[in-house]
């Protein structure tokens, strides 16, 4: 197993992502921007951005990309933002369709109403 870094990840006991044999495991990510440590500033749709491209960091810290995302887990305070959710999600991954879920949690960490997991291919 080896340790994925991200400068986007906050600190804590954890890896941001764990490669194992070809697979990417990807801690989960949420809205908190990483500079601040509060929510993405401008609704809903900028949270799930905020989380999805923190994905990302961690994708590209491992060598991977958007394309090579497996599986992802998409929890949300609310399922009234599923639609808000499914639309940013389709235009971040394009044509790419991952397997995925999408869960109503109760009220998440700092005030985000967005977290994500992901398990993506190491090529």
């Amino acid at each position: 197993m080896r340790s994925v870094i991200s400068e986007n990840a906050p600190k804590g006991h954890y890896s941001a992502g764990v490669i194992s044999g070809n697979t990417l495991y990807i801690s989960g990510q949420t809205s908190a921007d990483p500079t601040t440590g509060k929510p993405a500033e401008g609704g809903f749709a900028q949270e799930m951005t905020m989380a999805l491209l923190k994905m990302e960091s961690v994708l590209k810290a491992a060598g991977c990309a958007r394309e090579d995302v497996l599986m992802c887990q998409v929890y949300i305070a609310d399922m009234s933002l599923w639609e808000s959710a499914n639309q940013v999600y389709a235009e971040f991954f394009g044509s790419h369709k991952p397997a995925r879920i999408v869960l109503p949690v109760p009220p998440l960490s700092n005030g985000c109403q967005v977290e994500l997991t992901a398990i993506a291919e190491v090529k």
